[in-house]
C-alpha cells in the first residue's frame, strides 16, 4: 500500500506523511451531509504512535453499515512530536471528511512496558484533542465493552470479533489492517452504546 497525506493537511514542516489506507477507501471521499439517509455516523479509533485504525460506521436502528476504515501509520525514525502532530493532523481530516456524529475511543488498556503505555496515552491524548476541537460526543471503551458488545462475550479472539464485524457490516471479506478492524469494532459499540443511553434517557 502507498502512503499518501490526506489531501487537506498542510505538510508545512516537511515530515512523511502518515495515512496509510486500509482496505474500504481513502479520505479523497466527499464528506457525508448531515440529514441525509446515513443515521448516526459514528467514527472509530483504535489508538497507537505507531499505529492508529480508524473506523467510521453509520447506525439506523439496528442496521449497521460499513462507510470507511484506515490506519494511520508513523515512521519509527520520525521525531515523537512530529508522528503525534500527524496522528492528530489525520485525526482531524477524518472527521472533516466523514462528519461523525459521536466518536468512540478505546481506553488504554494495560501494557507491561511502561514506556510504550506512557506513549500510546500521549497519542490518545492528541486524539482526544482533536475529537475535543470538533466538539465530538466520545465514548471511551474498555477492550471487554467492546468484545461483550460485539461478539456477545468479553472473552472473544480476534478470530472472532472479525467474524462479527464481518457479518454485522455485511462485508465479503474481514477487513485489514488489523488496527483498522479494530476501529470498526469500536465504531459499532460505540454506536450501539450510544443508541442504548439515549434510550434511556428519553424515558
Amino acid at each position: 500500500m502507498s502512503t499518501q497525506m490526506p489531501s487537506n493537511v498542510s505538510n508545512q514542516n516537511n515530515y512523511p506523511p502518515s495515512c496509510q489506507r486500509g482496505d474500504g477507501g481513502d479520505l479523497s471521499a466527499p464528506p457525508l451531509v448531515k440529514g441525509d439517509k446515513a443515521g448516526l455516523v459514528i467514527l472509530g479509533i483504535d489508538p497507537g504512535f505507531a499505529r492508529t485504525g480508524l473506523g467510521v460506521v453509520s447506525q439506523q436502528g439496528s442496521q449497521l453499515t460499513h462507510i470507511w476504515h484506515s490506519c494511520i501509520e508513523t515512521p519509527a525514525d520520525q521525531d515523537f512530536a512530529r508522528r503525534l502532530q500527524a496522528v492528530r493532523n489525520d485525526v482531524a481530516e477524518a472527521i472533516r471528511r466523514f462528519k461523525p456524529s459521536v466518536a468512540a475511543v478505546e481506553h488504554l488498556f494495560f501494557q507491561s512496558n511502561v514506556k510504550t503505555a506512557i506513549k500510546v496515552g500521549m497519542a490518545r491524548g492528541v486524539i482526544l484533542l482533536a475529537l475535543a476541537d470538533a466538539n465530538l460526543p466520545v465514548i471511551e471503551l474498555t477492550p471487554n465493552e467492546i468484545k461483550q458488545t460485539v461478539a456477545g462475550h468479553g472473552a472473544a479472539d480476534k478470530n472472532q470479533i472479525q467474524l462479527m464485524i464481518k457479518r454485522l457490516l455485511s462485508l465479503k471479506a474481514s477487513p485489514k489492517p488489523d488496527d483498522a478492524a479494530d476501529a470498526l469494532a469500536i465504531a459499532i459499540a460505540g454506536g450501539l452504546i450510544h443508541q442504548t443511553h439515549t434510550k434511556l434517557n428519553q424515558n
